[in-house]
């Protein structure tokens, strides 16, 4: 009895030294944070080197004293405060991120990026990480060129539609500006398109898509587009987003999406939702799930797979992407290398992309849109107007001839 009273007390002793230790680290740290932030940085660094002293492996403790370090601006200071909290915490997330705001900060250019591509390892969606690939892309590999081929194949007897692109980008600080111009067949008919791209950031976690296309002979494509995304980092490797797309023809397509990824490590896991409001058959929806497995030195180099059930494209361009509303489709995996060639002399990467989805149950029974605004029966769903050329090929090819 008496042995079990005295271990009860020296646990509850044990206890309270520790928990007065816990929070003596937590009132010296806020108090350092809070001197910081009223500007008196030095007091802030002074409190934590006092306590270091007494405290040296209190890697929390130390992290703040890197961090203040940094904010002002002492950065081989609060460089070594940091590398010692990795020396001893090699997977704290919250130092290799401070690191690596201090290698950008101090214009240690191949430090920084060797810390972005360990952060991003670990954590393929951090919004800070992110956002720094992309002003050190834009001060050390400004110039993408792409060339891009995607194959739609189906389990019927219809011909493989294959599109094909290519394109250039610039990265800026505040954001990435892609020019791409497009060459798609389907039912025998071909058309072009250009589309401009813009990617601007407004904070870490936080940036939109903004898209124009412009249709050469508005057979496949539209007149033109319009198309705007607003993404989201939610924290834990989340992000979402919500967008809106108008495909002008003779009629106007009007789309509206939403996603949800989650980045782990270094894969990304999407769902996407697309509905399409019709007054006349009602509202259609579709559906993607894409999966992405990313690699290489740069962390833009991916090969990945998805599923669809509706639209056979995560991104509804032109014609053909609107008219299996319902159909499922298998794509292949798809895969994107990114290297950059030899002897320039200044960063340039060159990407090559290449897409095969395979089409199933491809065409279901519905309305064809016609271009003076009626509707007519057919083989199949098409949403927005179309000209009659496009509706006559698609008909004679999957229906046989019917008028």
């Amino acid at each position: 009895m008496i042995l079990a009273v005295r271990s009860i007390v020296v646990a509850t002793v044990i206890w309270c030294a520790c928990a007065g230790a816990a929070t003596a680290q937590d009132d010296v740290i806020g108090r350092a944070r809070a001197a910081a932030a009223d500007g008196r940085r030095a007091d802030g660094i002074a409190l934590l080197e006092s306590h270091l002293q007494s405290a040296p492996r209190d890697a929390d403790a130390r992290l703040v004293y890197g961090l203040i370090l940094s904010w002002d601006g002492q950065y081989d200071r609060a460089r070594a405060a940091l590398r010692d909290v990795l020396a001893q915490a090699p997977d704290y997330l919250d130092a290799r991120v401070a690191l690596m705001n201090v290698e950008f900060w101090s214009g240690r250019t191949s430090e920084a990026r060797e810390q972005v591509k360990a952060v991003l390892s670990k954590d393929a969606g951090n919004a800070q990480a992110r956002l720094v690939q992309q002003r050190l892309d834009a001060r050390t590999r400004p110039w993408t060129a792409g060339v891009s081929m995607t194959t739609d194949s189906f389990d019927d007897a219809m011909e493989s539609w294959v599109e094909t692109s290519i394109s250039i980008g610039r990265e800026t600080p505040v954001g990435s500006l892609t020019i791409r111009g497009s060459q798609a067949g389907r039912f025998g008919l071909e058309d072009r398109q250009v589309d401009i791209e813009f990617y601007p950031t407004f904070r870490a976690g936080t940036y939109a898509f903004v898209g124009i296309g412009i249709g050469a002979d508005e057979v496949l494509f539209p007149k033109n587009r319009i198309s705007f995304d607003l993404y989201q980092s939610l924290g834990r490797g989340f992000e979402a987003s919500g967008g809106y797309r108008q495909l002008n023809f003779s009629e106007t397509t009007k789309i509206y999406l939403a996603t949800l990824t989650k980045y782990h490590g270094n894969w990304m896991l999407t769902g996407k939702a697309f509905v399409v409001p019709d007054e006349v058959v009602g509202a259609s929806w579709s559906y993607h799930a894409v999966a992405r497995r990313y690699f290489g030195s740069s962390g833009t180099s991916f090969i990945g797979a998805s599923y669809s059930h509706g639209f056979s494209r995560e991104e509804p361009r032109g014609e053909g992407d609107l008219i299996r509303v319902d159909a499922d489709t298998l794509a292949a995996p798809r895969d994107r290398h990114q290297f950059e060639p030899p002897g320039a002399r200044q960063p340039r990467s060159v990407m090559a992309d290449h897409g095969q989805r395979r089409v199933h149950d491809s065409l279901l029974d519905g309305t064809w849109p016609e271009s003076g605004g009626g509707r007519k029966r057919a083989c199949g769903v098409l949403l927005g107007a179309r000209p009659a050329s496009l509706l006559a090929a698609g008909r004679r090819r999957r229906c046989g001839a019917r008028s």
